[in-house]
């Protein structure tokens, strides 16, 4: 009777893990879409990152919201020693040493562009010595030399496909100085002014471009350097049509992610890979939405694909549970039998 019993609830296991793999194929049979290209990738992985606050603004380094990843660890000894060595650091002005920092990471004449998607310290070699790097490159190799230097920054970034990979990121440190936010653009070499020759925040670009100000100036960080965009009005184009699709990454801590070892271990492999190292050792940024009326839409797309990540990881470790505990089951009775 208890070798009935036994297989019975051998079956039962079984039956639930046939009953989990069904589920986990339907639900990851509507991510296939997703598998297209890497801007979908980025897509998933943005979903993944996603957090339910809305992304807010109006705070200063000195009240860091909750849950902003802020830079804990040491710098890398590169950026550091380069901060000193070519005296980046501007003692009492923070706005100088962001545009020292800018500078140093734009290379005269032409680039080449192309993300590079590695590790710090080889992403700034590759964006000064070999002039490749995109918007996402630059804006990390930034917040680590602004780290180094003292200077605080945050990521803000737009897209133009749903929070997809089709977008941009860049910069806004803290001017204490100035005691407010400021905005530079890196890759795009520039920063913007209003007609009284006072550089932006993020938030006061965004509000008049939403305007339609006609009293902006784009102001180059290295005019030596190629600019993003040869004609003002396209640089003011490209950043209008972006503006329902505004989020900030949250948290600067490229130091810390790049040091984690899951990240280190899986960065040989594959940036996907690398990128979950970072989820599962708790140290990538989250996402928040700037929420606006515009974005309702592909914020529910978003939510709804969040969900499905996670029904789809759940569904497929509980897939894994129940056939171990079946394989356990049935080797304990194969054991029971031939005894």
């Amino acid at each position: 009777m208890e070798r009935q019993n036994s297989a019975a609830r051998s079956r039962i296991w079984l039956r639930l893990f046939w009953l989990s793999a069904v589920l986990t194929l339907a639900v990851g049979a509507t991510l296939v879409p997703h598998l297209r290209d890497s801007t979908e990738l980025v897509r998933m992985r943005n979903a993944l990152l996603l957090q339910s606050e809305p992304a807010v603004y109006d705070w200063t380094p000195a009240n860091v919201p909750a849950g902003f990843a802020v830079e804990r660890a040491e710098p890398l000894p590169l950026y550091a020693d380069i901060v000193t060595r070519d005296q980046l650091k501007v003692d009492g002005d923070d706005w100088a040493t962001a545009l020292a920092i800018g500078r140093h990471l734009l290379p005269d004449g032409r680039r080449q562009g192309g993300a590079i998607q590695a590790d710090l310290a080889d992403t700034y070699t590759r964006i000064t010595q070999q002039g490749e790097g995109y918007c996402g490159d630059y804006a990390d190799s930034f917040t680590g030399f602004a780290t180094a230097a003292g200077v605080f920054s945050r990521p803000w970034a737009f897209s133009f496909d749903g929070f997809g990979g089709h977008g941009h990121i860049f910069n806004e440190i803290w001017d204490s100085q100035r005691a407010r936010w400021v905005m530079i653009d890196v890759f795009n070499n520039f920063y913007v002014i209003d007609a009284s020759g006072e550089p932006l925040s993020a938030m006061a670009f965004r509000a008049a471009l939403e305007a339609g100000a006609g009293d902006l100036r784009l102001i180059p960080l290295d005019p030596l350097a190629s600019p993003g965009f040869r004609e003002e009005a396209k640089a003011f184009d490209y950043y209008r049509r972006g503006l329902p699709e505004w989020y900030m990454w949250w948290g600067n801590n490229v130091f810390e992610y790049d040091q984690a070892l899951l990240v280190q271990l899986l960065g040989g492999v594959h940036r996907a890979l690398e990128q979950l190292g970072g989820v599962v050792s708790g140290v990538h940024p989250g996402i928040r939405i700037l929420a606006t009326e515009q974005n309702a839409v592909q914020r529910d797309a978003m939510q709804m694909l969040r969900v499905r990540l996670w029904a789809a990881s759940a569904l497929g470790a509980l897939c894994c549970l129940f056939f171990v505990i079946w394989l356990i089951r049935r080797r304990a009775r194969t054991a029971v039998d031939s005894n």
